[in-house]
């Protein structure tokens, strides 16, 4: 075997080795147990676990932009972290994380959430359809599905999201009975 094959061979094996490695390390960094790793994530990954997301999605298939240019820039994002975490570097918020619509639509089918199901009437279906076309981000409303809370803390009510966004005066939240039409005590959303 002549000088220039050994080294050939030598080269194409540590280029094998790199590579796995780096494949791994890319697998590894993917995981929700790897976000968890850091001790400022812990809370939210066990929150993440007892939500009922926690069967269907990982970190990174919500927290980053879709495609491959998102995961890549997630992974930059999530170096930055470990950086500022094990350099006490930290010079703001740490826990930055969006969610885009388009991670939500990945398994929630964007035209379907328009519709009027029995399970949830007419009303709902319109402000779901309503929200879409002025692309205000799920996670608005919805922002606590995936990290539910691990204390017994009492919900936010429907009308206190609403106005978090919505002014009293607002048609939108003005009347109680356009979303509670059988009274207080009643059904939240009309039904069909």
């Amino acid at each position: 075997m002549t000088r220039r094959t050994k080294w050939l061979i030598t080269a194409a094996l540590f280029a094998l080795t790199a590579t796995a490695l780096f494949a791994g390390l890319i697998g590894y960094t993917s995981t929700a147990r790897f976000c968890a790793s850091c001790h400022i994530m812990e809370t939210r990954y066990v929150s993440w676990q007892y939500s009922d997301h926690a069967a269907y999605t990982n970190c990174l298939s919500c927290h980053s932009e879709p495609g491959l240019t998102g995961e890549i820039k997630a992974h930059l994002a999530g170096a930055r972290y470990v950086y500022a975490f094990l350099s006490g570097r930290q010079s703001g918020p740490i826990l930055l994380a969006e969610v885009p619509n388009e991670n939500c639509f990945k398994c929630h089918d964007a035209e379907a959430l328009g519709e009027e199901k029995e399970d949830s009437g007419q009303a709902h279906a319109s402000y779901h359809r309503l929200h879409q076309e002025k692309q205000i981000a799920c996670v608005a409303c919805h922002g606590g599905l995936a990290h539910a809370t691990m204390l017994p803390v009492k919900a936010r009510s429907a009308m206190t999201l609403c106005q978090s966004c919505h002014q009293p005066h607002d048609s939108a939240v003005r009347s109680c009975n356009r979303c509670h039409p059988y009274g207080p005590g009643g059904p939240a959303l009309r039904q069909p």
